[in-house]
């Protein structure tokens, strides 16, 4: 299991999680969104499929725009949030 978050470019950042089964990659994508600032970009990578569903749920609620949901591999996914 790991967790890791870095900046890849000017407003735009990384958090990638791995290993780890709802609700957690949800709860610590909501943290982090609540830590960037407006218009930032954050694309979240995870190895769980059921998050692609609840974390773009839960970010639109909370007023985010989920960009796009990519399927980057065989068992893993990139969520891009614009905040």
């Amino acid at each position: 299991m790991s967790i890791k978050f870095e900046k890849i470019g000017e407003g735009h950042f990384l958090l990638e999680i791995l290993g780890y089964t709802c609700p957690y990659p949800t709860l610590y994508t909501v943290k982090t969104l609540s830590k960037l600032s407006s218009g930032d970009l954050l694309e979240v990578v995870t190895d769980s499929r059921p998050s692609c569903e609840t974390i773009p749920q839960t970010v639109e609620k909370k007023g985010y725009k989920v960009l796009g949901v990519t399927q980057i591999g065989k068992a893993l996914w990139k969520m891009t949030i614009k905040i």
